[in-house]
């Protein structure tokens, strides 16, 4: 257990932003890594991938939504899990016990992170007001009153997933879309990000062990981030590079085997339950906890500023429901009926 304690401390140490030195000629390798070759050149449109894949499109602006098969899977990680090569991967405390969970049936979850433009248009018809985000200022996190999902402080456009946006600010969101389309949305809750995250994945990473193929699927910390913020320790970087800093372009990296895009880094992502320290207890029906802490949420998959220990799938970081920050967004879900493609009607 004291080992589970230290590598939460490590990890938490880097939520915070507290780096620790790495040597020039490191730095210098990590910088020169070439941008990932995967996936090929120049993807198509997210419009254009659409072949074989099951898609709900419930109005004009609505997300384009992919239909998740109901299943079973582990959710959580093992003391024993192991990471490429067989060296022990850091697991916290949070993630533990890993236990079964059956997502009874299907259900729809956004093909990519709800992004900058899609948010706007729930902006312009609502006139919802966001002040305020917590941004990296390049030695830690920091409230920025004048920063809003606008302007988190770095260039965005309306491809790149919208972040400095809470709970709060994500449920507005899923109960404007909800009038709009006629069909309920919501946010995933933690079981079934994990289930859509997985996709029958049982490792700890979406890329198998090769960490340098981390760039082909996540825009996280890698040397494009290095090179922005010299002088950090180097095991908090991937030896690739995804050529973003910050936020990339939603859908542009390889999907996972459910056709879904930057499940891991890119944004962090909110989910529906209250935080809860352990597994201890958790539903095993894919339903979201409503008991805990219900002044934090889970945040899932790791953002543009996550190291290689919180992309692994099982990772959960304890984040205020109230906070916004530059390195967090989020999709939405909704359910689907199990017998026919039409969607359940409020």
């Amino acid at each position: 257990m004291a080992l589970i304690v230290v590598a939460g401390l490590i990890i938490a140490y880097w939520s915070v932003a507290i780096f620790g030195p790495g040597s020039e000629p490191e730095q210098a390798a990590i910088l020169a890594a070439p941008p990932s070759s995967e996936p090929a050149d120049n993807p198509p449109p997210l419009a254009d991938l659409d072949d074989g894949v099951s898609l709900v499109r419930d109005c004009a602006g609505c997300p384009p939504m992919v239909i998740v098969p109901g299943g079973s899977f582990i959710m959580g990680s093992r003391l024993d899990q192991t990471s490429a090569g067989n060296a022990a991967l850091p697991v916290m405390e949070s993630e533990m016990p890993a236990h079964g969970v059956t997502i009874p049936s299907r259900f729809a979850l956004q093909r990519t992170e709800v992004t900058r433009g899609q948010f706007a248009l729930f902006v312009q018809a609502t006139g919802y007001q966001v002040v305020g985000c917590t941004i990296f200022d390049g030695t830690s996190w920091v409230l920025d009153r004048a920063r809003n999902w606008r302007d988190p402080g770095f260039f965005q456009d309306d491809d790149h997933p919208v972040v400095c946006v809470s709970l709060q600010d994500a449920r507005a969101y899923t109960e404007w879309l909800s009038a709009k389309a006629g069909v309920r949305y919501r946010l995933p809750t933690e079981s079934e990000w994990e289930y859509a995250a997985r996709a029958g994945n049982t490792g700890a990473y979406l890329w198998g062990g090769d960490q340098t193929a981390a760039c082909a699927y996540a825009n996280a910390a890698d040397a494009s981030l290095l090179g922005q913020f010299k002088g950090r320790a180097l095991d908090l970087f991937f030896a690739c590079d995804e050529g973003h800093v910050f936020t990339a372009p939603v859908g542009k990296l390889r999907a996972n085997t459910f056709a879904l895009h930057d499940m891991m880094g890119n944004a962090r992502e909110i989910t529906a339950d209250c935080w809860n320290a352990t597994y201890s207890g958790a539903p095993g029906d894919g339903s979201a906890r409503d008991t805990g802490d219900c002044g934090a949420v889970a945040s899932r998959g790791g953002g543009w500023f996550d190291p290689p220990p919180n992309m692994h799938t099982a990772r959960r970081l304890k984040m205020p429901s109230s906070e916004r920050r530059s390195d967090q967004g989020f999709r939405v879900a909704r359910d689907v009926a199990p017998d026919t493609s039409l969607p359940i009607r409020r």
